[in-house]
């Protein structure tokens, strides 16, 4: 990991920001301790929306009596009907 204060940082910005996106790491320094790191950000995991559409295209439809089991299900539970828990 390279080195740099914080005022070499703030000088070549562009420069580091390239640096940071071709994989290199970098440590800020400011009086000699270290402040902070720089590194590439990490690539966010998911699927695409197309492919959501497509996953959810491909699930059998929903019968008629569906939402009355689910309701059925969560008063069993003890939730209150028509009310969904907070996350």
């Amino acid at each position: 990991m390279v080195r740099m204060t914080a005022t070499e940082v703030s000088r070549r910005f562009s420069d580091v920001i390239n640096r940071v996106d071709s994989g290199e790491e970098i440590e800020i320094v400011r009086n000699g301790q270290p402040v902070a790191e720089l590194r590439r950000a990490s690539r966010p995991v998911g699927i695409s929306g197309a492919t959501l559409r497509e996953l959810l295209d491909g699930l059998p439809a929903l019968d008629e009596d569906f939402a009355s089991e689910v309701e059925a299900e969560r008063e069993r539970l003890g939730a209150e009907a028509g009310s969904w828990p907070e996350s």
